[in-house]
């Protein structure tokens, strides 16, 4: 057969066999080496017309067809390889995507170390959830939050070059609408640390109702406060409403517009209850010394100011110099997710004011050791402190024939005498303000060089209310104590606020046991210079 073929293809021609049988032998041997996939063709071309051979022809025809239908699926194969190049795509897509993710992460530590760093320069202590990070300088609330520039203008003239501590912390938090429960020392800026955010938020004046409550517990706080809130709003219309008896009682304040009403609780309580004022549009509530706010006499009128204000979304936030646990624990029940906000040490004094206790041994002592210190070193303007109203009035009778320029201001005097009392103070007319501390809360002097406490405070916290009228605003400040034999075992609880603050404090008072006490409020003897047969 082999042959056969071989002489048809070299039909025609002579081939000499014997001379080239070894090429014929190696041409041969390569043809069988091919196997049986050229023999068929061979075949085919050789016995094209043969009828046994168109069968198989047919089926290497057949098997070529399905040879064809194989490439195609191989085809669709190189397209499910085209499918896979695409989930290449997404995977890199997606690699990218987490590795930004990680990249963000990466930033966001960098970010709260870097806010952790600059919050222990400045004596900033913070707790809570996604706390924002503190302001750099002032400049920071136009490039952060969008500031409008008469809030920044007014905050240069008022003479701010850079944000206290407490502005640092608290402007963010409630700027991103979270609740606040700040404590920072007396004179550390708290008041604009509120209202800057508030008037930030408000945007512009409304007549649609009251939009912000702040909440003091005096009527000279709320007036002092209400002033300062138009001070940093000027250049811009809104309804500041300071709420006063007259205001209360002939006006129906609904149809008056208010953006921010500014006012003690009760006279919101009182207006509330007599359908006058509609606070389910409350935006921002502000309770300011909120420790005293929460005391007995107070908490209830504030509960029902709380519950007046309706709004789901309202941002509710404290600010105080001292911060009792009890109040603490109190204040979160009426707030959600509340940023905590420390500066400096918890419940202590400005550093910036000398402290210093004074023995005086008995009643009559503390006169003579007052007209001493007058006489020796009067630097005005000089706060006194003492216990109630009754000692207020009997120290003013004692000193204000003694040419020192002395008043006196007590919740018994008409409203128009305490104003006018506090105004001659702040002109400079009053060297000597002889007070209790109805305006140990929030007041703020300028320049107040020196306060002397006559009268041993009732606990730690007025202590540090009292002496915090003096020291503020980064100035100097002195404060004296007098103390006699019933003060001594109450001594070692405000040298323990002495020492915090840097204080020096003589080593037999700190080994003194510490005392639990509410209220330290002795009987005393009344204040006069006079024999007492002469008095009788």
């Amino acid at each position: 057969m082999a042959e056969r073929d071989i002489s048809f293809l070299f039909s025609g021609t002579s081939f000499n066999r014997k001379k080239f049988s070894s090429v014929f032998d190696r041409f041969k041997e390569k043809k069988e080496s091919n196997g049986s996939k050229e023999e068929p063709k061979l075949i085919e071309n050789a016995d094209s017309g043969a009828a046994e051979e168109q069968p198989r022809t047919r089926n290497v025809n057949k098997k070529r067809k399905r040879k064809g239908k194989g490439t195609s699926s191989e085809s669709v194969e190189g397209f499910s390889v085209f499918k896979k190049s695409k989930s290449e795509m997404l995977s890199i897509d997606n690699q990218e995507a987490e590795d930004e993710i990680t990249q963000r992460k990466k930033e966001y530590r960098r970010q709260l170390e870097r806010d952790a760093i600059f919050r222990k320069k400045h004596n900033i202590h913070v707790s809570g959830g996604n706390i924002p990070s503190p302001l750099h300088s002032f400049m920071e609330l136009r490039s952060r939050y969008k500031c409008r520039s008469y809030i920044l203008r007014n905050l240069a003239e008022l003479g701010f070059e850079e944000p206290t501590p407490i502005q640092r912390q608290a402007i963010p938090v409630l700027l991103s609408g979270r609740e606040c429960l700040a404590s920072a020392p007396t004179g550390s800026g708290k008041t604009f640390a509120f209202i800057c955010p508030i008037l930030m938020k408000l945007k512009r004046a409304s007549k649609d109702g009251v939009r912000a409550v702040i909440l003091c517990p005096t009527r000279e706080l709320a007036a002092q406060t209400a002033r300062e809130c138009k001070k940093l709003a000027k250049g811009k219309k809104f309804y500041v409403k300071l709420l006063t008896k007259q205001l209360v009682k002939s006006a129906d304040l609904s149809k008056i517009p208010c953006d921010i009403l500014i006012s003690t609780p009760f006279r919101v309580q009182f207006a509330t209850r007599k359908k006058k004022l509609d606070l389910s549009k409350v935006e921002f509530l502000v309770l300011d010394e909120s420790d005293k706010l929460f005391e007995l006499g107070l908490v209830k009128q504030v509960d029902s100011v709380v519950k007046a204000c309706s709004n789901p979304s309202i941002v509710r936030s404290l600010f105080s110099a001292t911060l009792p646990d009890t109040v603490e624990e109190l204040a979160r029940t009426i707030m959600h997710d509340a940023i905590r906000v420390i500066i400096g040490r918890k419940n202590s004094a400005s550093e910036s004011i000398k402290q210093k206790l004074v023995f005086v041994g008995s009643e009559e002592g503390k006169l003579l050791a007052l007209r001493q210190t007058f006489e020796e070193s009067l630097n005005p303007p000089v706060l006194v402190f003492v216990q109630n109203k009754e000692r207020a009035k009997e120290l003013y009778n004692e000193v204000k024939f003694d040419n020192i320029r002395a008043d006196v201001i007590h919740s018994d005097l008409p409203e128009v005498q305490r104003e006018n009392a506090v105004d001659n103070f702040r002109a400079g007319k009053t060297w000597v303000l002889i007070a209790t501390d109805v305006i140990a809360r929030g007041m703020d002097f300028k320049g107040v060089n020196c306060v002397i406490n006559y009268d041993f405070p009732d606990s730690s916290a007025a202590y540090i209310h009292r002496i915090g009228r003096s020291g503020r605003a980064g100035r100097r400040g002195e404060a004296i104590t007098l103390y006699t034999e019933a003060d001594v075992p109450y001594l070692r609880n405000i040298a323990n606020v002495m020492a915090a603050s840097g204080c020096d404090v003589p080593a037999w008072i700190m080994s003194l046991r510490k005392l639990k006490w509410k209220k330290h409020r002795p009987q005393r003897e009344s204040i006069s210079t006079k024999p007492q047969n002469e008095e009788e």
